[in-house]
Parts: C-alpha cells; sequence; structure tokens
C-alpha cells in the first residue's frame, strides 16, 4: 500500500461508490479562482447554447432551400399558432386549420380543416400571418372561413386575440424586418442572413471555447498545485516513523502521477460536466419547441446510459487505482535497481533485475488493458443504444410526416436533435469514466492530506530558549511501528553543557534512535525529554531543531549547487541566495552571505577542492552529489553544520570509505568546531572514542554503562569485547579502524 499503509489505504474512503463525492471536495481548492472559474462556466454556457442554436438552424435553411413557405410566413405561423390556440399549415397560398384546442376563440365556430381565408378582408397569406401575429391585445379580428366542404357557404368570425408572450413579440419583431414573399431575390437575401448570424454566433462560440477551455486549464493547474503544496506540508511534517516504514515510492507516484490524474479530471468536470449535459439539455429543448413528444424517447434512453456509464466508471476507478499503486512498486524498484547498480553488476544480478521490473511492469499492463478494454466497450455499447432511440424515433416522425401532420423541415431539424442529443450523452461516457480515474487518485492524494502531521499545533507553542545547562534523557521508552520489541527501553540519561559523548554498542542497541528522540524525529511512547528541566514538547519543534547541528553517517547532499548545499544550513540565507539569483534585476542590501559560506568552508577544509572546481560554489553536484568523492561530501556536510553554528552537535560519525587525508582534514575540522559545545558523537572509529569525555555503551536498547575509556575497560564486559583484546595487550589507536571491524563494533 506504499507509505501510507493498509490502515489509511482501506479506509472508509476507498469503499465509497463511483461518485463525484471526491470533487465536492476539491471545489475548496478553487475557490480563490472562482472568478475565474465562473467566466470559464459562462463560457461554456454560451458555447452549449451555440450547439443547438446550430441545430436548430437547420429548420429555417430547410425551409428556404427546399419548401415553399417564407421564413416571415412561418414565424408568423408559429405566433398565430399559440396567440389563436390552434395548429395551421400553409399549403400552395392556402392556410388550413388542424388543431382546434378548448381555449381557442374559434373553437365551436369553426370546423376541423377549414380555410383560413381572410382577415380583416386581407386574403393574402402573408398578409393574414402578419395581421394575426401582430395584432394589440383584445383586439376584436374579423376572421373570414371557406368550409372544407366547397358546398357549404363561406361565412365571417369576429374573435378576440389573448396578449402576445415575449418571446412571440420578439418572434414578431424579427420577421417584419426579413424580406417577404418567396421570391427567388427573398430568399437569397434571407439566406444570406441566416448564413452571417450563424457564422456570428459560431465564431463568439470559439472565442468562448478558447476562454472557456484555457481559463479551466488554467484553474485545474492552480487547484492541483495548490494541493500538492498541502501534500508537501504535510510530508514534510511527518514523523520520520512513516518514511522508515513505508518508504517514500508510492509516495513519489502521488505527487507525479496522481497528480496529472487529478488535472486532467478536473479539466474533464468543470469542461465537460457542464459542456455536454448542457448540449444535450439545449438539444431537448429546442426538441420540445419542435414536438414535445421528443420528451418521451429521452426519458426512455436517458436511464439505460446512465446505468452503463455508472458501471463502466466503478470498473474504471478501481482499475486505475491500481495502476496507481503499481506505479508506486514500480518506481521503487527501479530506483532500487539504479541506484545500487553498483551492486546489481558485481553480483551479476541483470537478469534478475530485469525479470522483476517486467513482472512489475506486467502488472501494470494488465490493469491499464482492463481499464482500456471497459473505456473501449463503452463507446460502442452507448451507440448501440442512441442508434435504437434515434431508428425508434425516426420511425414516429416519419410516419407523422406521412399522415401530414409534420412538415419534411420539422422532420430534418428533430432527426438532427436526436442526433444532437445522443451526442452529448455518448462524449459523457468518457468523461465519467475519466472523472472515475481522477476520483482514483484524489482518494490517494486525500490520504496524504488527511495524515495527522508531527505536532500540528506547532504553530501557537513558544520558542524554547537557548540551550544552557542540561540534556536528560528520562526514562525514554520507544518501539517502532511494526517492531515487535522497543528500540529503546527506559533510557535515563543526562548531558552537561559543553560535554562531549560517545555512544557504541552492536547493531541495534538503540543508539541513532536515542538521537533521533533527541531531535524529536521520533516521540517516546513512553517518558519525556528534557532540555534545562523543561519538557521539549511543550515548545515549537523548530526552535528545538535550530539548537542542533547535524551530521549524518551518509552525508546528505542536494542536487544544488555547492554554495546552496552549504547554506542549507540555514534557511533565510539560502532563500536570500536563491532569490538573487531568481530576480538579479532587483537592487538588495550588501550580501555578506557568501562570506559566511566561504569562511565556513575554510573551518571545514572544503574551501580548497572547492576552488578548483570549474564554477567554483556555484558547481552543480548532481543527484546526491554524484560528481564528489566520499571524503568531499562530508566536508560540505560539516560546513553546512559550522554554518549552522548550533550549541548542540550530532555527529554520525562515518569515515569508513574515505581516504587518510580526507579523514584527518574531517577529523581536524570536527576537533575546532566541537569547541565550546555539546557533542553526542555515535562513534565508529576508538580514536574518537578515546577522545570523548564520557563514553556511554548501548545494548538491546538499554544504556550498559557509561563512563570514561579507562573505568569501563576495567568494568564492563562488552565494553571490553568492543574495545577487543588487541587494544588491551598494548596495541596502537591509530589501529582502530581494522580492530573495530575484527572485534564486532557497529557502524550505526
Amino acid at each position: 500500500m506504499g507509505m501510507l499503509g493498509p490502515s489509511v489505504s482501506q479506509g472508509k474512503r476507498s469503499k465509497k461508490g463511483a461518485s463525484p463525492i471526491e470533487f465536492l471536495r476539491i471545489l475548496k481548492f478553487a475557490k480563490p479562482w472562482k472568478n475565474y472559474l465562473a467566466v470559464a462556466v459562462g463560457c461554456v454556457v454560451f458555447v452549449a447554447a451555440t450547439y443547438s442554436l446550430n441545430i436548430l438552424a437547420l429548420l429555417p435553411l430547410i425551409k428556404v432551400i427546399g419548401e415553399e413557405q417564407s421564413i416571415p410566413n412561418w414565424i408568423n405561423q408559429n405566433v398565430v399558432e399559440n396567440r389563436l390556440h390552434v395548429g395551421l399549415s400553409e399549403k400552395k397560398q392556402r392556410i388550413k386549420i388542424r388543431d382546434i384546442r378548448s381555449e381557442s376563440p374559434l373553437h365551436g365556430k369553426a370546423e376541423q380543416d377549414d380555410w383560413l381565408a381572410s382577415v380583416d378582408g386581407d386574403t393574402d397569406t402573408h398578409g393574414i400571418f402578419s395581421r394575426l401575429a401582430g395584432a394589440n391585445a383584445d383586439a376584436e379580428i374579423t376572421v373570414g372561413i371557406r368550409p372544407l366542404d366547397a358546398s357549404k357557404p363561406a361565412y365571417t368570425l369576429v374573435v378576440r386575440l389573448g396578449g402576445a408572450s415575449w418571446s412571440d413579440r420578439a418572434s414578431f419583431a424579427i420577421s417584419s424586418r426579413l424580406p417577404p414573399g418567396d421570391t427567388h431575390d427573398a430568399k437569397w437575401k434571407i439566406l444570406i442572413i441566416i448564413t452571417i448570424v450563424i457564422l456570428v454566433i459560431s465564431s463568439i462560440g470559439g472565442v468562448c471555447r478558447f476562454w472557456g477551455e484555457y481559463l479551466i486549464a488554467y484553474v485545474a493547474g492552480r487547484v492541483v498545485m495548490r494541493m500538492r503544496k498541502l501534500m508537501y506540508e504535510r510530508v514534510l511534517r511527518l514523523p520520520l516513523a512513516h518514511f522508515a516504514q513505508y518508504g517514500i515510492s508510492d509516495l513519489m507516484t502521488r505527487f507525479v502521477q496522481d497528480s496529472q490524474e487529478i488535472y486532467r479530471g478536473l479539466v474533464f468536470v468543470f469542461a465537460k460536466s457542464l459542456r455536454e449535459p448542457l448540449k444535450a439539455g439545449f438539444v431537448v429543448i429546442a426538441a420540445l419547441i419542435l414536438d414535445w413528444r421528443i420528451t418521451l424517447l429521452a426519458i426512455v434512453g436517458a436511464p439505460i446510459a446512465g446505468i452503463f456509464i455508472r458501471r463502466f466508471g466503478k470498473k474504471i476507478r478501481r482499475a486505475n487505482k491500481q495502476l496507481l499503486s503499481d506505479y508506486g512498486r514500480m518506481l521503487g524498484a527501479l530506483g532500487g535497481a539504479l541506484g545500487g547498480m553498483r551492486v546489481v553488476k558485481g553480483y551479476a544480478m541483470e537478469s534478475y533485475e530485469r525479470r522483476h521490473l517486467l513482472s512489475v511492469d506486467r502488472e501494470i499492463l494488465k490493469q491499464q488493458l482492463k481499464i482500456e478494454r471497459t473505456e473501449a466497450l463503452a463507446s460502442p455499447m452507448f451507440e448501440g443504444v442512441g442508434r435504437i432511440v434515434a431508428t425508434i424515433a425516426i420511425f414516429y416522425f416519419a410516419n407523422m410526416m406521412f399522415e401530414g401532420t409534420m412538415s419534411f423541415s420539422n422532420f430534418a431539424a428533430l432527426a438532427a436533435c436526436m442526433a444532437g442529443m445522443f451526442d452529448p450523452v455518448r462524449k459523457m461516457a468518457s468523461f465519467y469514466n475519466r472523472m472515475q480515474r481522477a476520483n482514483a487518485a484524489l482518494e490517494r492524494v486525500y490520504e496524504v492530506i488527511d495524515l495527522p502531521a508531527q505536532v500540528p499545533d506547532d504553530h501557537i507553542k513558544p520558542s524554547m530558549p537557548m540551550f544552557r545547562e542540561t540534556i536528560e534523557f528520562r526514562d525514554v521508552v520507544y518501539q517502532y511501528p511494526s517492531a515487535e520489541k522497543p528500540a529503546l527501553d527506559g533510557v535515563s540519561l543526562t548531558i552537561r553543557r559543553g560535554e562531549r559523548v560517545a555512544f557504541v554498542g552492536p547493531n541495534g542497541s538503540g543508539k541513532t534512535t536515542l538521537l533521533s528522540v533527541l531531535m524529536r524525529f521520533f516521540d517516546p511512547n513512553r517518558g519525556a525529554l528534557f532540555i534545562d528541566g523543561k519538557d521539549c514538547r511543550d515548545y515549537s519543534l523548530g526552535s528545538l531543531r535550530r539548537q542542533m547541528s547535524l551530521i549524518t553517517q551518509d552525508s546528505v547532499i542536494f542536487a544544488d549547487s555547492i554554495g546552496n548545499n552549504i547554506a542549507y544550513g540555514d534557511d533565510r540565507l539560502l532563500r536570500s541566495m536563491v532569490l538573487r539569483k531568481r530576480h538579479p534585476e532587483r537592487s538588495y542590501p550588501p550580501d555578506i552571505g557568501m562570506e559566511r559560506i566561504i569562511s565556513a568552508s575554510k573551518a571545514a577544509y572544503a574551501d580548497e577542492f572547492i576552488r578548483d572546481k570549474p564554477q567554483g560554489y556555484d558547481t552543480f553536484v548532481g543527484e546526491q552529489g554524484a560528481q564528489l568523492s566520499g571524503g568531499q561530501k562530508q566536508r560540505i556536510a560539516i560546513a553546512r553544520a559550522i554554518l549552522r553554528n548550533a550549541p548542540i552537535f550530532i555527529f554520525d560519525e562515518a569515515t569508513s570509505q574515505i581516504d587518510a587525508e580526507s579523514e584527518k582534514k574531517i577529523h581536524d575540522a570536527v576537533e575546532k568546531f566541537l569547541e565550546d559545545r555539546t557533542a553526542l558523537i555515535i562513534a565508529h572509529r576508538f580514536s574518537t572514542i578515546l577522545q570523548a569525555d564520557r563514553i556511554v555503551v548501548m545494548d538491546k536498547g538499554k544504556i550498559v554503562d557509561s563512563g570514561t575509556h579507562e573505568e569501563l575497560v576495567k568494568r564492563c564486559t562488552l565494553y571490553r569485547s568492543l574495545y577487543g583484546s588487541q587494544i588491551l595487550d598494548g596495541g596502537s589507536a591509530a589501529n582502530d579502524s581494522s580492530i573495530l571491524q575484527d572485534s564486532g563494533v557497529e557502524v550505526a
């Protein structure tokens, strides 16, 4: 399960169904950019509206090109139908009354299929539609009716029209400005007007689509950066026990691979989750305007599509979560093989590592194919459902057209609406799948963000006063989470200011753990650490650690310049140096930071080899200081500690892999630096042990004995076995390296 462990990864969150719940939480991360998001949403809405407008534009285009009725007459006919509450059809310059509703003023007075012959004496169809559409509310209109049965006489009716809605008034205003009639010139003019309007709307839609997608990408990128920032803060405050137990490979995958999945998912959510449903919704509205019966088909098709979308989404979510976890395994395996390349080649294990990496790759491919298979299956199934519903709709509308209750232009427009409605639904399937992939990544990222930080209330605690008298471990017990026995078992020890204390003992005796408790890398399960009689937990973590300089057994060198590696001992100095290089055009106060770096380097005997580098202190040292030797790394680490100038010095001595000249310079640098400082040293060589004021012997998490070298040789059996019979027989301390190796002293 990576660094977070099964307790977190198998929590309640991983049991939730495939839903957008994870994305609801992410809205708070987007709050600082809500204005950008609002503009983007507005653009998306407009783009969706232009989609339906382009489909609706088919209707007037077909009428202009393929039908006799003019566009002004068609518009006014719809207005008149709304005001008279009847159905009308124009054919060969004649107007037939098709449907008379109960609220119509013609109800009970005119018959079905009668002809509307005149209005206020005007017999031209354009005049009839224009007069009725533009009449004032409650105006009395004289209507001439000619019965379908020619043997019956024509008659007139006086009707009173109701008020026109705002949409009807707007439609009439548009029709009154269009060229009347159905002549060749009139149709050309209307065709040009319609085409220009479509082009203008489409152009505006294209601009809106650009800004909508760009702003959504901008907000998504900012949101992911903010989430990464929270992850940085959380991870950098996690206790070291988390990293020791779970490693970092899976965590790195969450920063890189999972974050990219979230970014892509956010773009899909903020764009397609709005655009595609809105497109479908606007098309449904357009279809309802043309014929309300389209609603029935939409109701039949939508739930079926929704069931498939949800089912496929669940499968993809589970597969993608496993895929992201496998990426972490691959990163760990690859990092181990490349980092240990000398051992791999030295033991001729290339074939094993190749097979190992290939087995992890197979698992990744398995999950990838599962996702691709599900997504590939989704599209044909949605298209199949869409084809079935579309076929039923076409048969239904074709039957209406054959019976004469629907015009060809309406049939074509409704068919286009059907296609336009199901295309967004089909695309929503890929959107939902993408969202579920991002949901899987969000679960893993939230697992990191939700982890409790070490000392979460650190910012409200006071700063620890400068160390003056004693460091006291009082009955300290610490057990690693996965261990069966405690690493420290009731350790009590007092160290005075200015004292130099060396720690020796077999492997696993607890030396490194004890000094880790001093820096509060681990907090004791029982007992406490006191400095000058005050419990360290009552003070801020940063103020405690600022009083300590640390040199680890494996010198930590960052992939940066030599100067920045040394300046790492002073956070303010490092930030100042980075700022000066990043913005050289700005004016700054006189810089004394470089003088401090050079002074610390000289004290650590590092300046001499740094000067020989091509770019001096600006030389980039590569990952883990790959361009430096072991001795050079150690001297840079010591220069960093000297620059920090802390009163407490923690030194995990590691000089077994460096040459004698470097060892002597490191030894001299440490000796000068330790003057008037309190030093806690995990000793690997007896030349260092013999110079300590006190030696603490540890075994199985307990302090066995402590004292000077002479006292321990006399009374401590374990110390004598560590020291070695050769030294007791008169061996020189100068040979302590080989003696220690033979006698079993730990290199912690």
